[in-house]
């Protein structure tokens, strides 16, 4: 929906580069085709068939050194993105800790890295959840303390196996019920701590519904969240 967005809406866009790993057998670049197919992408193809002219799809992935990319694709990066929007992450809550913190910290950390390299960046763009500190009654709009120091998790998770932080998992997690609020809380102080130098915003979207009204109303790809429940009773598969 971003990306339609903005090819839809920002004529002065350059380039839109977007980070893809191979996923069951395809390319990043193969995925982000399929995706591009969608009915999500209609009103574009009708309105602005050439902004499509502006994607670069690039291999690579959070969990591996320098993101995975290839040397020449990582400087084509430095040298020319002014806007990084960083919204990959593993979303499930029964996600085993060390995947978790692979995604979710460790990755944030490189793209962090990634951003403090580049020469023209004007803003990052960090995509959170507003479930970060759902351990709290009141949540205002600041980063608040960690419940966990995230560099000693990363340490953790990298010293110990998958069994015995499994075993552990449970008191690493304090307040916290899943792995995904867990690790987004922490990533959010990886924010605070480690970019430097350009300005930065943390979004904390709540439960992703269907389109209000753009690109047209009613939009959705999944039925995760309150999606598959109303569709569910819509259908008749759920009855009271």
């Amino acid at each position: 929906v971003l990306l339609e967005k903005i090819l839809r809406s920002c004529a002065d866009v350059g380039s839109i580069y977007l980070i893809v790993r191979g996923k069951r057998g395809l390319r990043g670049e193969d995925r982000i085709a399929d995706i591009l197919k969608m009915q999500l992408f209609q009103r574009l193809r009708q309105e602005r068939p050439q902004a499509f002219q502006k994607i670069v799809v690039l291999e690579g992935d959070l969990t591996l050194p320098d993101l995975g990319l290839k040397p020449k694709d990582r400087q084509l990066l430095l040298d020319t993105v002014n806007v990084v929007i960083h919204s990959a992450a593993t979303v499930k809550f029964d996600e085993p800790i060390k995947n978790a913190v692979k995604m979710n910290l460790n990755g944030t950390r490189r793209i962090i890295e990634l951003c403090n390299e580049m020469e023209n960046i004007k803003v990052f763009v960090h995509v959170s959840t507003c479930y970060c500190n759902c351990d709290r009654g009141e949540i205002k709009e600041e980063i608040y303390p960690p419940i966990q120091d995230p560099d000693h998790i990363i340490k953790i998770v990298d010293w110990l196996d998958s069994e015995t932080l499994d075993s552990c998992q449970s008191k690493l997690l304090g307040a916290m019920p899943n792995t995904y609020t867990f690790t987004k809380g922490l990533a959010e102080t990886l924010v605070q701590r480690e970019c430097k130098g350009y300005p930065v915003a943390i979004v904390r979207p709540s439960i992703v519904v269907c389109s209000w009204k753009e690109p047209f109303p009613g939009w959705v790809d999944n039925f995760n969240g309150p999606t598959g429940l109303i569709v569910a009773v819509a259908t008749g598969v759920l009855k009271s």
